[in-house]
């Protein structure tokens, strides 16, 4: 019988008698050594091969779960895949079976892959039988990426909220718990609580939190922070800086520098992500895809968005932290003049925004369906609600994607224009500023002309919105901003925000003004 490359990995016999914590250090040490080799599987095989013949105990095989489910997340999808179903050949105890079934069934839901469910079912068939905490808390990430891969933010926190990071027994799977937390805090919008989450202490090193955080700064605009944040990381050499995260720093550095409109210099560090073209390994570089779709010269000659789609109906998870890639793809989708693509993309925005019922989603929504459809009123809507959000790089490109429409008033499209260029000059993309200066060019230099009789006035009590008119008419009736907005259930920036407009659309400035003109409509 040939040897199980497992049985080929393991520690020569006369170390059994060491001391279990001693031992562990060395085959820690050597799994470590494999890995950062770039053997994964080997690493894999070693831990395995101890897990299914040590018979030092609970708390020792604890220990190696811990540390082989360390390495699984360190890995690509194949390699992970595939050494954990050898792995399942070897004769293990029932608690260690259902662990890494459940481990194979996470793997499945992150990628998108269509057994998920079966592997799921499989995996909580197991832990059913064998009762293994360690399975537990890895099925409950196995289904809480199934809902992140459908867009079910507030199902996955659900199911995460019952974890606990912090106890002793889930000391190794910490990192990953706290990681999938602070991902549906981005998704939901909450910014501030992943702000908090990121920069509390884990117990192991794990620098996914750190371009979790990066990916958090690009959601709100703080770039230069996340740019340095990513380049420091990606540097540094650090041993649990795997082929996931190193693509989530490129992604970040690459849409920075883009942003600034160093455009020579995010090609250069994107042009080598574009070779990886292996579905579920690609899946890693998603968010680099997204940044890189932005770019004619990178992404046409690759085919960039149609895998992008095809992998999003697979799993919407990239979409989730940075607000604004949905949009982006629509944009792109439109601006190639592929119509099937720009309905997929909106489809999904769309879905997760179901799922996951909060302004930002929603906006979301409507930015999508707005550019897909040249639909001013989807734009405006979207610009309202991102209004309430901290997504400002978001904002920005909406207010842009207004300024763009044909359809929208010319005094509008050059306000919205004029916004959008202030905002990106505050969140430090020069580059997206210059291209939303010339927009603020060519639409000061268009020929004034006074509109028809079919077109909507731009000043006057006539060009207010229905929103607007429910406003001023609740301001001029005596009400406060912050009544006005709890009446029409709206946030008070959102009030504050209208409440502008209509001082430019009726050439007033204060509200004793607004309460006259108000008077004078009979309204």
């Amino acid at each position: 019988m040939s040897e199980s490359p497992f049985n080929a990995g393991t520690l020569p016999a006369d170390d059994i008698a060491a001391d279990a914590e001693q031992r562990r250090h060395r085959l820690f040490a050597t799994a470590d050594q494999l890995r950062l080799a770039g053997r994964g599987m080997e690493a894999l095989h070693v831990l395995a091969a101890e897990i299914a013949t040590s018979p030092s105990g609970e708390r020792h095989r604890a220990h190696l779960l811990g540390r082989l489910a360390q390495v699984v997340a360190l890995e690509q999808p194949t390699i992970a895949l595939a050494g954990l179903r050898e792995a399942l050949n070897l004769r293990l105890d029932a608690g260690s079976r259902s662990t890494l079934l459940a481990l194979v069934a996470t793997i499945a839901a992150r990628t998108g892959h269509p057994d998920t469910d079966a592997l799921l079912r499989g995996a909580g068939t197991a832990h059913a039988a064998s009762g293994d905490p360690a399975s537990a808390r890895h099925l409950a990430l196995g289904r809480a990426a199934r809902s992140l891969a459908h867009g079910d933010l507030p199902g996955a926190q659900a199911v995460l909220a019952a974890l606990e990071p912090d106890s002793w027994a889930a000391r190794a799977d910490a990192p990953s718990i706290r990681a999938e937390r602070i991902l549906v805090q981005l998704g939901l919008g909450q910014h501030q609580d992943a702000r908090a989450a990121t920069r509390q202490t884990p117990d192991v090193s794990f620098t996914g939190l750190t371009a979790l955080d990066c990916l958090r700064m690009v959601a709100v605009g703080e770039l230069s922070e996340a740019a340095a944040l990513a380049v420091t990381t990606l540097s540094s050499g650090s041993a649990d800086l795997s082929r996931e995260v190193r693509a989530l720093l490129v992604a970040v550095i690459g849409e920075v520098r883009y942003r600034r409109g160093e455009h020579d210099d995010a090609r250069a560090i994107l042009r080598a992500c574009l070779a990886e073209d292996r579905w579920p390994d690609r899946t890693m570089w998603t968010f680099a895809f997204c940044v890189a779709v932005r770019d004619p010269a990178l992404s046409a000659p690759a085919g960039l968005l149609t895998r992008i789609v095809a992998d999003l109906h697979r799993s919407v998870r990239s979409l989730l932290p940075v607000p604004h890639f949905g949009p982006r793809l629509v944009r792109a989708a439109v601006a190639a003049d592929d119509t099937r693509a720009a309905r997929r993309v909106t489809e999904l925005v769309e879905l997760v925004s179901t799922r996951t019922p909060v302004p930002l989603w929603h906006a979301l929504a409507d930015q999508s369906r707005g550019l897909r459809d040249g639909d001013p009123d989807a734009l405006r809507s979207a610009v309202d609600q991102l209004r309430t959000t901290a997504a400002r790089p978001a904002l920005a490109d909406a207010l842009l994607d207004l300024a763009n429409n044909p359809r929208a008033r010319s005094g509008e499209a050059r306000d919205a224009a004029h916004e959008a260029a202030a905002l990106y000059s505050r969140i430090g993309a020069p580059g997206d500023q210059a291209i939303a200066d010339r927009r603020c060019a060519d639409l000061a230099a268009r020929p004034h002309r006074r509109p028809s009789i079919d077109e909507p006035p731009s000043q006057g009590i006539e060009a207010l919105t229905p929103a607007e008119e429910r406003v001023a008419e609740m301001l001029a009736s005596g009400a406060t901003k912050k009544e006005a907005a709890r009446s029409l259930f709206v946030s008070f920036h959102t009030v504050d925000t209208q409440l502008r407009s209509i001082y430019h659309k009726l050439g007033i400035h204060n509200r004793m003004q607004l309460a006259r003109a108000w008077e004078r409509t009979g309204r």
